[in-house]
């Protein structure tokens, strides 16, 4: 199986929540056998985050926090199920796809007969339409979903059936299932757009980027009203058809969501995992440091933490009675990988043999054993390895070593002409230190060390690097506008074949999640060969050709994939609780509190 890297941005921010408490919503308790009566408990599950997430507007937000909350707010025409294959959602079945005589593709969407909004309006292929449509747009501020669609050409409504819609490409792509049925929430289309303000020019019309269409006063006018910021955190401004309705934001506190009443999806349950009948409310809690999250898990302020860290797995959590009284733990595998990336269109890091040598000053073997316990897989690229048709294993990994370091940074013209210990060359005209700046999200620890120790090894080489913080959604825009030097990140996977334009090709730099500035004409071709190459065979090759470059031009030191540890409270079943290798790592609608839900805290 293949596993695509998801449009939504993760520099993997933890999933795990605490502190404010509503006290509404069903409750039960139990009596033990001396009759003594256990804790009450309500029926919600309260999940911990380490920061708010950016918004929860259904095109505009990237973010892996974002994208875990819209998968209760809102849906797709399809899904990924518990063995990680497509099922319909919206959709009434998965779609066939015909090749056409000029070498493109053609297939079909049927929206289900039950499916409506929560006004009671049918979800139709018109509301399909609004959302390609809206992601197409220039002026709509989806950058990152924009290029993944670029080889649909033109949608089409059937005239005789408005819950069928046809979607014509004019090439090939290999995942266009994927993309289609999974990558574009649908947006009740009534409800963004009232006015009909998108009407006036067709999918084709936005996607040709006719600046007649595109700079239309029409055009920007919808645009600004679908940028709006209401759509981000305001109740009664976010409408999904999903199984919850958004009930609150405080603001680095907490973000309440309830389970609708008469929902459509009810009729359908047992069709697929999602329309089960998850917990009444879901409560997700900021935290913004992982020991405080810990904290509160033990004090049974949390139901659910995620991405706990390796040293708290090994060594805190088998000692704590607290959680072996209290938690069940999983460790599921988590398609992902973490990496060091460095914006090479930097004047200081232009040169690849500098972004080389910082390589082989990381010293990834060592950071594995003292700072991930040992736990963590080292990888040679953006494929899994478990996808070992395309993994190349053939790639030697940079090895930590300061003499061939400093030999690159010779090649790369660098020298401390000055004696003050850091080495320095002429950058447009000007004598220029080698002093970089590493940033990383506020409350992580573990990259916080990451940045340290390349610190101080950087600096046996003449390299002087600073270490910086960043709150979350800062963090997250100064990476969008391409202004962070050197980062800690990740991205996390779908289960789909690896479409690498997203971050790779160069149209994504400026707004997109290129954020390095990889990428020419060579580059871009290839990643074209990959997602047009319809026999895998021949696509492997295509991956490791792209595998070859990344690991010559260095945009990325590419680091470790591993597991997601995760505590869970044992109210709920453990049987139930529905783990999986897809971030965040769970199903929260298959939690079965058997015992009850989370603590009320009357």
């Amino acid at each position: 199986m293949n596993y695509h890297i998801r449009k939504t941005l993760s520099l993997i921010v933890a999933v795990g929540m605490l502190f404010t408490f509503g006290c509404a919503g069903d409750s039960s308790s139990s009596e033990t056998k001396s009759g003594d009566k256990k804790k009450e408990y309500k029926d919600e599950v309260i999940i911990h985050q380490l920061s708010d997430p950016t918004g929860l507007h259904p095109h505009n937000t990237s973010d892996a926090g974002a994208s875990e909350l819209k998968r209760l707010l809102y849906q797709h025409l399809l899904d990924y199920s518990n063995d990680l294959s497509l099922v319909p959602v919206l959709a009434k079945e998965l779609p066939q796809v015909e090749k056409t005589p000029e070498g493109g593709m053609v297939f079909s969407y049927e929206i289900r007969p039950e499916a409506k909004w929560d006004d009671g309006k049918p979800i139709t292929a018109k509301d399909v339409e609004f959302s390609f449509k809206v992601v197409a747009n220039p002026k709509v501020d989806a950058p990152n979903l924009r290029p993944t669609i670029e080889f649909v050409s033109d949608i089409k409504i059937d005239p005789n059936n408005d819950r069928k819609i046809t979607f014509y490409c004019d090439g090939l792509n290999f995942v266009w299932d994927h993309i289609t049925g999974t990558d574009v929430i649908i947006a009740p289309k009534h409800l963004y757009d009232p006015e009909g303000m998108s009407d006036k020019y067709t999918f084709a019309q936005m996607k040709s980027g006719d600046k007649k269409v595109v700079e239309s006063a029409e055009n920007i006018k919808f645009a600004d009203h679908y940028n709006n910021i209401k759509f981000q955190r305001e109740k009664g401004n976010i409408n999904g058809s999903g199984p919850y309705k958004f009930m609150g934001w405080n603001t680095d506190q907490n973000i309440t969501l309830e389970r609708k009443d008469n929902w459509w999806g009810d009729q359908l349950a047992g069709t697929n995992m999602y329309f089960a009948k998850g917990p009444k409310v879901i409560k997700y809690q900021t935290v913004n440091d992982r020991t405080g999250a810990l904290t509160a898990l033990k004090a049974g302020e949390l139901d659910l933490l995620s991405a706990i860290r390796p040293r708290e797995w090994v060594e805190d959590l088998p000692k704590s009675d607290k959680i072996k009284d209290n938690f069940n733990l999983f460790d599921p595998p988590l398609f992902y990988y973490s990496y060091l990336g460095m914006n090479i269109r930097m004047p200081k890091l232009r040169d690849k043999n500098t972004r080389k040598a910082l390589a082989h000053l990381l010293d990834v073997d060592q950071i594995n054993e003292t700072l991930v316990y040992g736990l963590a897989t080292r990888v040679i690229g953006p494929v899994h390895p478990s996808l070992k048709a395309d993994y190349h294993n053939g790639i030697k990994k940079y090895d930590f070593s300061v003499a061939k370091a400093k030999d690159y940074l010779k090649k790369a013209g660098w020298e401390d002409s000055d004696g003050n210990g850091i080495v320095d060359k002429v950058i447009d005209g000007k004598r220029t230190d080698l002093k970089l700046t590493f940033n990383y999200n506020q409350g992580n620890d573990t990259r916080k060390n990451v940045g340290l120790t390349l610190k101080e090894t950087a600096r046996e080489a003449g390299i002087e690097i600073e270490v910086i913080p960043m709150e979350w959604s800062v963090f997250s825009e100064k990476l969008k506008a391409n202004k962070v030097e050197l980062w800690y990140g990740a991205w996390v996977f779908d289960p789909r074949p690896n479409d690498p334009k997203q971050l790779w090709h160069s149209s994504g730099y400026g707004g997109g999640s290129n954020y390095t500035g990889f990428g020419n004409a060579k580059s871009d071709a290839l990643i074209e060969s990959i997602r047009t190459e319809l026999d895998p065979a021949k696509r492997s090759q295509y991956y490791k050709q792209w595998q070859e470059l990344l690991h010559e031009e260095v945009p990325y030191i590419f680091m470790f994939t591993g597991p997601n540890f995760l505590a869970v409270h044992n109210r709920f079943e453990k049987s139930s609780v529905n783990v999986s290798e897809r971030n965040p790592g769970y199903h929260v609608l298959s939690f079965n509190a058997g015992k009850g839900a989370s603590p009320s805290l009357n």
